[in-house]
């Protein structure tokens, strides 16, 4: 059932955030089940298929949209699938989307010493808006980066550009994900 399967995504969107934040995640799999059933929010995976079939969430991204503003919520790729392009592709995939749907501006934040997700936003286009002083638990400041749409996000399909990072499944749980 439709009610089942969000809440494997969520499930499996939880893992995967234990295993990219410290400590316990950032977001509960109520919240992750919360935010896959809205109708605000499009959720994107990239997925592996495992020699028996199996399949294990091994990218996400959440992007909200209020009118004409998507603001990125959550990005995660697991830490042993990192610079392979999947979370870039995820990310301009969201864009690209985003912009398709409407979207005029695309925003995020980020921690201001995360050089790695500094460098990756930057791939996608975005570049520094403004800060945020404090905006983490430890203090440490956020970058809010942001892009105009629909300026170009990316050129052919960043799904199909990450080549074997993202298969088919990757798209066939997208839908599962949008369907509210």
């Amino acid at each position: 059932s439709a009610g089942a399967a969000v809440a494997a995504h969520a499930a499996a969107a939880r893992a995967l955030d234990r295993v990219c934040y410290p400590k316990d995640g950032m977001w509960s799999a109520a919240q992750f089940e919360e935010e896959i059933r809205s109708p605000r929010t499009a959720a994107l995976g990239a997925w592996t298929v495992g020699d028996s079939g199996d399949e294990a969430l091994v990218g996400m991204c959440f992007t909200s949209t209020v009118l004409d503003e998507a603001s990125l919520t959550s990005l995660a790729v697991h830490p042993r699938l990192r610079r392979r392009g999947i979370g870039e592709a995820l990310v301009c995939e969201s864009m690209a989307r985003a912009q398709a749907a409407g979207a005029a501006h695309f925003l995020l934040e980020v921690r201001s010493g995360n050089e790695a997700a500094l460098r990756l936003y930057g791939r996608c286009g975005l570049t520094v808006a403004g800060r945020r002083p404090r905006y983490y638990r430890d203090g440490e400041d956020a970058l809010l980066l942001s892009a105009s749409l629909p300026a170009e996000v990316g050129g052919a399909s960043p799904m199909r550009r990450a080549g074997g990072c993202l298969s088919e499944g990757a798209r066939g749980v997208e839908r599962a994900l949008s369907n509210k």
